[in-house]
């Protein structure tokens, strides 16, 4: 059983890439030849991950990365950086470029019989086999791995090198590469998959990775229970494409994972297919959708929306995406793909740097938009696509809709002009709370945009990932929760378009959007009602609040005063003002851009109790400076706001009366819209007197995908409630062992069984909590501490206690750190946590430990009190924290990711009448 490829296949492609792909060939063959000539060493280094390797100090650009040059120099300010952290970041890249050029190395061995790159694939193979199992396999991200700081970048290096060994030995036999073959089954293969097969991530796009590497692995050790697992488990292959990648074909975490899962799935499909296995067809069709799927919705100047976790403004014109259109192409014939070839391999696009000699597998590195060839791609091109393509020509960009997905789209002047509504599906834990979000762009100007998200360990996160940074309704102040939308219609006929969708952002409250097209003009009404009044606030950026004359309305500075949660979003405005309108209808206008000869005009009509506000606010990750906001507020059971936005002067004035909006052209048309209970009315008429009506109506509600993808690797919002059927009486008491614990590498007994013992009780109002810690070292973070990591509180790295309580009526959350030499205790409160409840803390060393005191008056707390506890564990030598103890339980839990969060679901409730 082989791998990737057949060996007849593999053979077969001898004449191919003596042939038609000839200069692919010879262009991957002349990259790989300084690797032939000077090998390279295999690192002895782990690869780190922190906020500062890998990155410019000054600008924040992400440091290129070439193989042959160690030096880490920023393209941007031209500042040479230098140290270990940046060194460490270096190797995450360096070993996966070596993982593929080993594949390379291989495969030009075998299809051109040369034996000076078989020798390079042989022993860039013999030296990670004796090298693996010196890595350490601590201080991770993201799970367990040796050479990296998460799980499935191991497994995307997995792959690489058990096709590598495939190749070689189903395509050059001999008995060096026999005895090779076992050497890297038993010191690589083997105990790399062990370590996948530990961390089970659901149905994240990293477990698609996995899978991908344990049935490469299964196949490569005959192991049949792996494969099996790998492609049939409850997060397997088969159950990734029935129910994460959506019915449209688009994977549910958005453009950006999409292309990262479905190439995972790609190398998943294609080994189960030559290993004889039968996937079920209407899956297989779904996946070869998801070829074409991401490439729907991109936008005029050709590239993705930034839409949920991802790099911001990413050109379509990348190898990787060019490679993608031409492996499903080989696998039917699709006229969609045939057409973006058409614009991916258009010879008048300038060509620059197509990034390939620096590639470092499948994890990718976005260059700048470029022209492309068929010569530019990779040895998966050169193994699987076709000889020979059919005639290219290119299709139109016509309005679309992804109703799996959850994003309409209604394009115009030949995808020149883009409007977006996304609705749908919240997208998992790379999923953003915009939901109803509008995008507007006209050619290459942005005027309601998605900022995407910045680096995963900068401060910036959080604002990315508020509502508050997007184009969608604010819920009361806070970002929305975690929801699902829902199409109520879509309808197209190319003079007008509508498009219009609901969520439900609570038990009592729905809010719908719907937004209408016209040529040089639309219409944007968003609504809400509820039971109980909710302020309802709509961010606009790069705009303000002007007077009919185009000046600025009068402003003072007041606070906006509202949530401190980070993941709000207001904690990174500065310049708040409260504007005081000129009328009834607000009238807005983009901020000047040099050059520009237009520029956004909108009017707005929102009812009273309307307040309006601007701020500056962060611009997309990687724009410099900052950019207007103005936020539009208002407080109702129900109501409204409804804008009419032009972006060539095309509109006059507007008036609303009651349900009917009347929209004056300059050009003497007059346009009276209303909605209908089928969908949208449109009736005109033009300076001649012609009249003409269009009513757009659609049926069209169809599913977002299934709710169980709402959380990805941590389910915060919707965990498991503990199971707890009565309330536990006080005084209580437990020793947190083995079934508390929650790990990181190292199983608990691995750890050094740790343990703490933890008494409540409850004097009058007072609830008591000791705690005693054994088996620490006291590695407690200094108060004030800067996380050199990532953007968790820096505390969370080191000894300490995380607290949990909830009353009927109050509530907090802290981490609770011991300050070395004193009795006092650092109290850092949790975010989403704060309610009215304080602690006072006190500590001291035991032998082999220590042990906290901890009081709460919880007042008038009512009949029960939730509590949950979690001891944070530091081990010497590493630089994050190796494990906690859980009072609710946690075995078989990792402790990834979660910072200082805990779940409300899983909180234990204790009597207060027993006390």
């Amino acid at each position: 059983m082989t791998v990737l490829v057949t060996r007849d296949a593999l053979l077969g492609r001898r004449t191919v890439a003596g042939g038609a792909l000839a200069s692919l060939t010879k262009g991957l063959r002349s990259e790989l030849d300084p690797l032939v000539r000077a090998p390279h060493e295999v690192p002895a280094g782990k690869a780190l991950l922190s906020r500062e390797g890998g990155r410019c100090s000054c600008d924040g650009e992400l440091l290129p990365y070439n193989p042959f040059d160690e030096r880490h120099r920023c393209p941007r300010c031209g500042r040479e950086h230098t140290g270990e952290l940046h060194d460490r970041f270096r190797l995450y890249w360096h070993h996966l470029w070596l993982a593929e050029r080993t594949v390379h190395a291989a495969l030009l061995g075998v299809l051109l019989d040369d034996v000076s790159c078989r020798t390079t694939a042989s022993d860039l193979l013999d030296a990670y086999a004796t090298q693996y199992l010196k890595y350490p396999n601590a201080d991770n991200v993201l799970g367990p791995s040796r050479p990296f700081f998460s799980t499935y970048l191991e497994s995307i290096w997995l792959t690489q090198l058990c096709i590598a060994m495939d190749l070689l030995e189903i395509g050059a036999p001999s008995d060096a590469v026999t005895a090779l073959g076992g050497r890297v089954r038993d010191r690589i293969i083997a105990p790399s998959a062990a370590l996948i097969t530990s961390y089970d991530e659901g149905m994240s796009n990293r477990q698609v990775w996995n899978n991908a590497a344990l049935l490469a692995a299964g196949t490569m050790l005959g192991d049949e229970a792996m494969r099996e697992g790998a492609l049939h488990s409850a997060s397997g292959i088969v159950a990734h494409l029935d129910e994460a990648l959506l019915a449209d074909g688009s994977w549910y975490e958005g453009e950006n994972y999409h292309l990262f899962a479905h190439r995972g799935l790609w190398y998943g499909v294609q080994m189960a297919q030559v290993s004889g296995v039968e996937l079920p067809a209407d899956l297989l069709a779904r996946f070869d959708a998801g070829f074409v799927a991401p490439l729907r919705t991109v936008l005029p100047d050709l590239t993705y929306p930034s839409r949920r976790d991802s790099q911001y403004a990413v050109s379509i014109r990348q190898l990787r995406v060019a490679e993608s259109c031409e492996l499903g192409l080989a696998r039917r014939n699709d006229d969609r793909l045939v057409g973006w070839l058409a614009r991916l391999y258009d010879p008048s696009i300038r060509r620059g740097e197509t990034g390939r000699a620096t590639t470092s597998a499948d994890v990718e590195r976005n260059v700048p938009g470029t022209g492309l060839v068929r010569t530019d791609l990779s040895w998966r091109t050169l193994l699987l696509a076709r000889e020979q393509l059919p005639p290219l020509k290119q299709q139109p960009l016509d309005s679309d809709l992804l109703p799996a997905q959850g994003f309409g789209i209604l394009r115009r002047d030949g995808g020149a002009l883009y409007l977006g509504l996304d609705y749908g599906h919240s997208g998992g834990g790379h999923g953003h709370p915009d939901r109803l979000n509008l995008l507007l762009v006209d050619g290459t100007r942005r005027w309601f945009d998605d900022p995407g998200t910045g680096s995963y360990v900068d401060e910036s996160l959080h604002w990315y990932r508020s509502t508050l940074a997007h184009t969608a309704p604010l819920i009361d102040g806070r970002s929305q929760p975690r929801v699902n939308g829902k199409l109520l219609g879509f309808a197209d006929d190319g003079r007008a378009g509508w498009m219009s969708a609901s969520a439900e952002f609570g038990p009592d409250l729905t809010v719908r959007r719907s937004v209408v097209l016209m040529e040089g003009y639309l219409i944007d009404e968003l609504e809400w009602e509820g039971d109980e009044t909710h302020e309802i606030a709509l961010p606009l950026h790069g705009v303000d609040l002007v007077e009919e004359d185009g000046r600025p309305v009068a402003r003072e500075a007041l606070p906006l005063e509202e949530s401190v949660a980070r993941e709000d979003g207001f904690a990174y405005l500065t310049d708040s003002m409260r504007c005081t309108p000129p009328s009834a209808t607000g009238l807005v206008i983009s901020d000047p851009r040099p050059g520009e000869t237009h520029r956004l005009r909108g009017w707005l009509l929102t009812g009273r109790g309307t307040s309006w506000w601007t701020a500056s606010a962060l611009r997309a990750p990687g724009l410099p400076g900052r950019e207007r906001m103005l936020l539009v507020r208002r407080r109702a059971t129900s109501g409204r706001i409804v804008s009419v936005w032009s972006w060539r002067d095309a509109v006059s004035e507007v008036e609303r009366s009651g349900d009917t909006l009347v929209v004056k052209l300059r050009a003497g048309d007059r346009h009276v819209h209303r909605r209908t209970d089928l969908g949208w009315r449109v009736e005109t008429a033009d300076r001649l007197g012609a009249r003409r009506s269009v009513d757009l109506a659609s049926h069209r509600a169809p599913s977002v995908g299934p709710p169980s993808l709402l959380a990805d690797e941590i389910p915060l919002e919707h965990a498991e409630p503990t199971g707890q059927l009565e309330p536990l009486a006080l005084p209580f008491a437990d020793t947190l062992g083995q079934a508390h614990y929650r790990r990181s590498e190292l199983e608990w007994s691995e750890a050094g069984s740790p343990t703490a013992e933890v008494t409540v009780r409850r004097t009058g109002s007072i609830l008591v909590l000791d705690v005693r810690v054994s088996g620490s070292s006291r590695l407690f973070v200094a108060p004030g501490a800067e996380n050199p990591w990532d953007n968790e509180p820096a505390a969370i790295n080191g000894d300490g206690i995380q607290l949990y309580l909830v009353t009927e009526e109050r509530s907090g959350g802290w981490l609770l750190v011991p300050i070395a030499g004193r009795d006092q205790v650092d109290v850092l409160p949790v975010e989403g946590w704060g309610g009215g409840l304080v602690p006072e803390v006190r500590w001291h060393s035991i032998e082999d430990g220590y042990a906290m005191h901890v009081e709460v008056d919880l007042a008038t707390a009512g009949s029960t009190v939730g509590l949950d506890l979690v001891v944070n564990e530091a081990a010497a030598g590493r630089v994050r924290r190796q494990g906690q103890l859980v009072l609710s339980g946690a075995a078989g839990e990792f402790v990834y990711l979660r910072g200082d969060r805990h779940e409300r679901a899983r909180l234990l409730h204790f009597s207060l009448a027993d006390a």
